[in-house]
C-alpha cells in the first residue's frame, strides 16, 4: 500500500480511552500468562493503531503545513496525545507490577520493562497541561519554519531548499546564502525567542513536578 492511499479518520478518544482502561483492568485480573499476555497484545495492537493515525496526521500536516484539515489534525492530536499517556501509564503500571512478569520478559525480553521504569519515572498526570502546552509550542515552531520565504538571487526559496546553495563550491554564492538565511532568522527572532524561552521554562516545569532539580534530571 502506497502512503498516499492509507486512509486517516480521527478516532474517537473517548472510546479509545474506555478500552483502554478496560485493557488495563483485563491485564491487572488476568488469573493466568495466557489472559495477561492477551492484554498485553490487545495493548500493543490499540496503540499500533492510535500510532499510525497519530503519524498519518503528523506527516501530512508537514507536507503542508496550510492544509486546513490536518492543521485542525494536528490540534486535536496536541490535546489528546498527553492525555492518553495517562492511560498508558495505567498500563504500564500494571504490567510493571504484574505477577506473570518472568513469563513476560522470558517471551520478551527484559527491555520491555526497563522502558517501563523510564516511563513511568518521566511522567505524571499533573504534566499533561503542560505536555499541551509543549505540544503547541513546537507545532508553531514547525509553522514558522516551514512558511520561510527567502529572497535570494533571482528566487524565492524555503529554509530546505536554500540548502544546496550554503554548500555551493563558489565561496561568494555560498556566503550570500547564508547572509540571506541569517536575515530571514533576524527578522524572525523574537517568535523564536519568545517560544524558545517559553519552552525552556515548561521542561524546568515539568522537571520540578517530578520531584527534581529541573528538566534534565
Amino acid at each position: 500500500m502506497r502512503f498516499s492511499d492509507m486512509s486517516y479518520e480521527r478516532p474517537d478518544i473517548e472510546s479509545v480511552k474506555q478500552k483502554m482502561s478496560e485493557i488495563s483492568e483485563k491485564l491487572r485480573s488476568a488469573t493466568d500468562y495466557q489472559a495477561a499476555s492477551e492484554a498485553f497484545l490487545d495493548m500493543e495492537s490499540m496503540s499500533r493503531h492510535i500510532d499510525t493515525l497519530a503519524n498519518l496526521a503528523y506527516i501530512r500536516h508537514s507536507i503542508d503545513t496550510r492544509d486546513e484539515f490536518y492543521d485542525k489534525e494536528i490540534g486535536f492530536w496536541n490535546q489528546v496525545s498527553p492525555e492518553l499517556a495517562e492511560y498508558t501509564q495505567i498500563f504500564q503500571k500494571n504490567l510493571y507490577g504484574s505477577s506473570f512478569r518472568s513469563e513476560f520478559e522470558k517471551e520478551y525480553g527484559s527491555i520491555v520493562f526497563k522502558n517501563i521504569e523510564l516511563d513511568l519515572r518521566s511522567f505524571s498526570p499533573d504534566l499533561i497541561p503542560l505536555m499541551q502546552e509543549e505540544n503547541e509550542l513546537v507545532d508553531e515552531y514547525r509553522k514558522l519554519l516551514a512558511s520561510a520565504q527567502i529572497p535570494f538571487e533571482d528566487g524565492v526559496y524555503t529554509l530546505s531548499q536554500l540548502t544546496p546553495y550554503k554548500n555551493d563550491p563558489d565561496d561568494e554564492r555560498r556566503l550570500s546564502a547564508w547572509k540571506a538565511e541569517g536575515i530571514w532568522y533576524k527578522e524572525n527572532q523574537a517568535d523564536l525567542d519568545r517560544i524558545y524561552d517559553r519552552l525552556v521554562h515548561i521542561r524546568d516545569e515539568m522537571g520540578r513536578k517530578l520531584g527534581h532539580d529541573g528538566y534534565t534530571e
